[in-house]
């Protein structure tokens, strides 16, 4: 370890509220979906920034959005459902178009899996952030910690990428 390496430590989190949040998110999940229970499930975050200038000040607004993301690996199947930060309310199930999707990217120290859309398809992609949260953190719901869940997941666009590869894309990059 050098002098100015730091240890990574461990997410503080609590297990019991942990559970308590991962059955709202199920349960939210399967009021949504009609087949929800085919579905695995997992967390995710995705945020945007705006800066504008200003005659004196300057400002920079980050907003961020939370999602419960379902997807299924029989037929690459993937659903957005938006929540609040304390899992109450809900919008509904957000279908992404895997037949657009042409480049699925990782970056491991964000934890970042950006799906890209197809160019001419309007917008460019999904960039969910799936670190999951601890009990300290300021933004979103807390106490989820799902590392189980984001290996699955990542299992899961590795092997839409074969399939992408199969079809004959170029694809970025891949290290997980």
């Amino acid at each position: 370890m050098g002098l100015f390496s730091k240890k990574v430590q461990e997410p503080i989190y609590d297990a019991a509220d942990c559970e308590v949040k991962k059955k709202r998110m199920r349960a939210i999940f399967n009021e949504a979906v009609m087949d929800g229970d085919s579905y695995e499930i997992l967390y995710a975050y995705m945020s945007t920034s705006k800066y504008e200038r200003g005659f004196v000040f300057d400002t920079n607004t980050t907003t961020f959005y939370y999602y419960i993301v379902g997807y299924r690996s029989s037929d690459y199947d993937m659903l957005l459902i938006q929540v609040d930060h304390e899992l109450k309310e809900h919008s509904e199930a957000y279908r992404i178009e895997t037949d657009k999707i042409d480049n699925i990217s990782y970056n491991p120290k964000y934890h970042q899996l950006c799906f890209e859309y197809e160019k001419n398809y309007g917008s460019f992609g999904e960039i969910l952030n799936i670190e999951g949260t601890d009990s300290n953190t300021k933004y979103g719901p807390k106490n989820i910690y799902q590392p189980k869940e984001r290996e699955k997941f990542l299992d899961f666009a590795e092997s839409f990428r074969a399939v992408l590869r199969d079809k004959g894309y170029k694809l970025d990059k891949w290290k997980r």
